[in-house]
């Protein structure tokens, strides 16, 4: 049983951790003592905390109440808590301990954020302008439901940035970065923000209790392929709806006229996958993600390449014209990523530059099956040359 704080005063105080280790508080929500409530009804004792978050919190009058006996909760006073108030409307969650007649109780936490920060000083919290920063990007910018407040959690962090697309014959110093990390917990999905400031949170994760249901494999690539389409990192995009399917060929239900798809029943997966905001995609793949298709969407056909989907408007775009045939029927038949060169001023001439890691574009071609077309793109996606 957690040691429970004894002789402190009602509004400040020391706290508890579980191992035993004392700090200060430095957030502080004061008690309410209500010496005219005595019932031992949880019931009742749950009613009247919720008419008093009615009341001081602005909750709304349909917020629901539960109430469950303290298990192993650190308290900051001298009565011993033995109620758990939890009051939710849509737009808060607040969390509320009592003593056993009501009379005296505290509000612990509100949306998951504690109003005592326990078992962590207020400086180990990340400020709230990062927390409420964090959760207003998630809605506007990558569609998280607002409906849903999550549980927030922050840590300090460190972390490296600067030479992911630096090789020889480049040296990097990888520049150190010290800041935040904001979690977000719902249910079982899970955001991750990180970031020094408030204006420079980035979304670095996201999860949900839906893609555990693929095989590590097949969830792997999906991501994979939904990150090169989105032109995010795969730890980003989200897996938000899987359809168990058998499908009738090696093509998936999707091949062409021009295709040879083999005859075979192939147990597999329909996955929906969202990106930022306005990104959805739909994709279809294998049991054992050897055989994987992109469903047609927003004007573009069936696809197997991973151009980006951005770039593959202009191209079809372009290639409708050139090869004077509808968009539906045309395909990107090989992507091929071009890179940046480096020749150093004291090489001999003719001397063969060296690739480096940084992408400067593609080579694309596209074919109405009669004829093909080989597209070099700028990374922005403007065509520099065909032929």
């Amino acid at each position: 049983m957690l040691q429970h704080l004894v002789n402190s005063t009602l509004l400040g105080c020391l706290m508890l951790t579980s191992s035993g280790v004392a700090m200060h508080s430095t957030v502080a929500s004061a008690p309410i003592i209500d010496s005219s409530f005595n019932s031992p009804d949880p019931k009742t004792i749950a009613e009247q905390v919720r008419q008093d978050a009615i009341a001081k919190e602005k909750l709304d009058q349909t917020a629901k109440a539960r109430i469950e006996r303290v298990g192993r909760e650190i308290w900051m006073y001298n009565p011993v808590p033995y109620w758990k108030v939890t009051i939710a409307d849509q737009r808060q969650t607040l969390v509320y301990l009592t003593t056993q007649e009501g009379r005296f109780r505290v509000l612990m936490s509100r949306n998951g954020q504690p109003t005592h920060p326990v078992g962590k000083p207020a400086q180990e919290i990340a400020p709230a302008e990062m927390r409420t920063t964090a959760l207003n990007r998630a809605i506007a910018q990558w569609d998280y439901p607002a409906k849903h407040l999550p549980q927030i959690l922050s840590e300090k962090v460190t972390w490296t940035s600067g030479c992911e697309n630096v090789s020889a014959p480049f040296a990097c110093d990888p520049v150190l970065h010290q800041g935040w990390k904001i979690t977000m917990l719902r249910q079982n999905a899970r955001w991750v923000f990180r970031g020094e400031t408030a204006q420079d949170l980035q979304l670095i994760e996201r999860t949900s209790g839906v893609e555990q249901r693929l095989p590590a494999n097949v969830r792997d690539e999906i991501k994979r392929i939904a990150g090169n389409h989105f032109q995010l990192s795969p730890s980003v995009v989200l897996i938000t709806n899987i359809d168990l399917q058998t499908f009738s060929d090696s093509c998936l239900g999707l091949g062409d006229l021009a295709e040879t798809c083999v005859r075979q029943d192939l147990k597999g997966y329909r996955v929906t996958v969202t990106g930022q905001k306005n990104q959805q995609q739909i994709y279809r793949i294998s049991n054992n993600a050897k055989f994987r298709r992109t469903e047609a969407i927003a004007g573009l056909p069936t696809r197997t390449d991973e151009l980006p989907t951005a770039i593959a408007h202009k191209v079809f775009s372009t290639a409708q014209k050139d090869l004077q045939r509808p968009i539906a029927s045309l395909k990107i038949t090989q992507v091929a990523p071009t890179f940046n060169c480096f020749r150093s001023p004291t090489d001999p001439p003719n001397t063969p530059c060296l690739p480096t890691k940084s992408m400067n574009g593609w080579k694309v071609t596209v074919t109405n099956n009669q004829k093909s077309l080989t597209y070099t793109l700028s990374l922005n996606g403007s065509i520099l040359g065909k032929h």
